[in-house]
């Protein structure tokens, strides 16, 4: 799982590199997203929270990790918290780091990341949100993508997450396997 070797990053920080050549060449082999896509990936407070109750990661520790390890055609990624903030598209331990200190981690304004992005952001295939879920309460409903493919990966536990339309599929997990499964859907 990618997010493994983040944790082993931090257990033995000085092999940091070797981890990074190894989480890189273990995703070697993962396919590729054809087109143009778009990654938000939440870094808001709630994402401090562990993974399980045994976890010493983080959901922002999964979400960065997933986001880190996407090999696309043509990539543009984003976290968002209280605003939305591009972030370079990075692959391995300086993605994850890239993402994590991109900005402060306040509330999580997901909907009005998504307006934002659909109305600055043009000529995408599929839009890929990695979050917990847990939406600040004066955001709004999620607005149905524009483009032809739309994802929500849930990181969290939580069964009922914020309100989403039509047009979003919805994907539990945090592992290699939802980057196979997106390719999958797409075949």
């Amino acid at each position: 799982l990618p997010f493994r070797f983040v944790a082993a990053s931090r257990a033995a920080p000085s092999l940091e590199k070797e981890l990074d050549i190894a989480m890189l060449a273990s995703i070697a082999s993962l396919p590729v997203l054809s087109g143009h896509t778009v990654v938000l990936v939440d870094v808001s407070a709630s994402m401090h929270s562990p993974l399980s109750s045994r976890s010493d990661l983080t959901r922002l520790d999964a979400a960065a990790s997933l986001a880190s390890i996407l090999n696309c055609e043509s990539l543009r990624v984003f976290s968002f918290s209280d605003r939305l903030a591009e972030v370079p598209p990075r692959r391995g331990m300086s993605g994850v780091d890239a993402i994590s200190k991109s900005q402060t981690h306040g509330g999580t304004l997901l909907a009005k990341a998504v307006r934002e992005v659909q109305q600055t952001v043009t000529n995408y295939d599929r839009i890929i949100v990695i979050s917990d879920e847990q939406a600040s309460f004066e955001d709004d409903k999620i607005p149905r993508p524009l483009c032809e493919r739309g994802y929500i990966i849930n990181v969290a536990s939580y069964e009922n997450g914020i309100g989403y339309g039509d047009g979003w599929i919805h994907i539990y997990g945090f592992s290699e396997g939802v980057i196979r499964y997106l390719t999958e859907i797409e075949a």
